[in-house]
């Protein structure tokens, strides 16, 4: 899958502009970028998909500079919905064929939009939500209708690499700086716990979206380094073990372990052992190589004047000191249990669980319980339920329960199996389909800690991915009838 630089020059010219308009963060600048990237998506429909996995990990970033360019992304996606409307305008039956998981989903957004009307949500709040919802299922839609070639899948991975190696690199400086150095004011300045300290937040700005974006871009790493020959595969082994590095630094305790159930699930379908012996090293030297010496360093320079400096507004709220075993240990310790019961994940849990009581049937609507709308626009029930805070309810499970009740739960489950069912039935037809389907089994388990499916770094990959699956296995068996009518 050796391309040439040229092919790929559409990707630092991206970077580029959107960087130059970071910097200017003039009005006129970032509305001339956007019809800039509207008209090259007209024109260029697949090399703006690449884009996405170009812009979309760095868009925090971004707009903590210049908050019209959130707007790119999202201009994009419906560019190349629009354009894949026009091919099909003469053939809407294609336009118009869904998976049953695709109804569900349909059915879910409906469900939780009704509710939350009925709730007195803002339209506009309502609309945040459903976006963060469908904006990565328009991208599986309009892949699921592309014409994807090697090529095209080449480029795509080498793309994911390059970001993948500069958002571990910067991730770095913000280590070793203390988060001083290359980071919004904002971000410089943020109070963090203790053992949040001690994370890498990265360009993606939250240390569980970098893990999750690693993870995507160390398994499509691996598939590109399979084929490649020569020097080019040491390129790869070291992006790898770049990646791994950082992923280590995340301490993102919930994608650890969605990680290695997704890894043991794909151990146990495939019995490709040379994968779990390839994780297993390239983790431990990123550990070896990266991870401990970034920590080494790390610690110095916080006993330094600078550090010292740096550190004081970080410990607004906050004066304890933390490393990778606090973090470890608070997993599990009592005082962090019964902490979690009184304002965390437990308390979330047990919240929602009264919540749904009152609303068992279509729940409380979007933008009501712990989803991203409520953490911009609040929610209309929190003052009922004694709720003084706005929070993200870091699992999926208990979210979709409080706000779309039991026939939400019904359509959600019918979304999540039927996308289990569709990728166990391709497994032997599409290599990339077994490892999705570790991937789905992982987020499973994700979804108990994290509100996965509004994971930008998650849905984007996953939501493209699936899409390929389904375009390509339809052509593989499409193939095969063509084959077995000839003979």
């Amino acid at each position: 899958m050796n391309i040439s630089i040229k092919q790929l020059g559409f990707v630092p010219a991206a970077l580029l502009i959107l960087l130059a308009a970071m910097m200017l963060d003039n009005l006129i600048v970032s509305l001339a970028v956007i019809a800039t990237f509207v008209i090259y998506s007209y024109f260029q429909e697949k090399n703006a998909l690449i884009l996405l996995f170009v812009y979309f990990p760095i868009r925090p970033f971004l707009v903590e500079f210049n908050p019209t360019l959130k707007l790119v992304g999202d201009a994009v996606i419906f560019v190349l919905l629009v354009k894949t409307v026009m091919k099909y305008r003469h053939d809407l039956r294609s336009l118009v064929k869904f998976q049953w998981f695709e109804l569900a989903f349909f059915a879910f957004c409906f469900i939780g939009a009704v509710s939350a009307l009925v709730s007195g949500v803002s339209i506009t709040a309502l609309v945040l939500q459903l976006r963060s919802f469908l904006l990565f299922y328009l991208v599986y839609y309009v892949v699921k209708r592309m014409d994807i070639t090697k090529q095209d899948i080449a480029r795509f991975l080498w793309a994911t690499m390059i970001l993948a190696v500069v958002i571990c690199l910067h991730g770095l400086v913000e280590k070793l700086s203390l988060r001083g150095w290359l980071l919004p004011p904002t971000w410089e300045n943020m109070p963090l716990s203790a053992i949040n300290r001690i994370r890498i937040y990265g360009l993606i700005g939250n240390p569980n979206l970098l893990a999750y974006y690693l993870s995507f871009a160390f398994i499509l790493t691996l598939f590109l380094r399979s084929y490649l020959q020569g020097k080019m595969v040491w390129v790869a082994n070291i992006a790898l073990v770049l990646y791994m590095g950082v992923w280590f630094l995340t301490y993102s305790r919930g994608t650890w372990l969605a990680f290695a159930v997704g890894l043991l699930i794909y151990i146990a379908l495939t019995r490709h052992w040379r994968i779990l012996r390839t994780t297993i090293v390239t983790l431990a030297a990123g550990i070896i190589f990266i991870g401990v010496p970034a920590n080494m360093l790390a610690s110095t320079i916080e006993a330094s004047d600078f550090g010292q400096t740096q550190r004081s507004t970080q410990k607004q709220y906050d004066e304890r000191d933390g490393g990778f075993t606090d973090r470890m240990r608070e997993t599990f310790n009592d005082d962090a249990v019964e902490g979690s019961k009184r304002a965390g994940r437990l308390y979330i849990i047990k919240k929602g669980w009264t919540i749904f009581q009152d609303n068992p049937v279509i729940g409380t609507g979007f933008a009501t319980f712990g989803d991203s709308a409520t953490l911009n626009a609040g929610s209309p029930i929190y003052e009922d339920y004694n709720i003084e805070r706005e929070f993200y309810s870091d699992n999926q499970y208990i979210q979709v329960i409080v706000q779309t009740g039991i026939f939400g739960v019904i359509v959600f489950a019918v979304f999540l199996l039927n996308m289990l069912y569709l990728l166990w039935n391709r497994r032997s037809e599409l290599k990339i389909a077994t490892v999705l389907l570790a991937v789905l089994l992982g987020s499973y388990v994700a979804g108990l800690v994290y509100n996965i499916w509004e994971n930008d770094s998650f849905t984007l990959f996953y939501f493209a991915i699936l899409a390929y699956v389904i375009n390509q296995t339809r052509h593989v068996q499409s193939a095969r009838k063509l084959a077995a009518a000839a003979e």
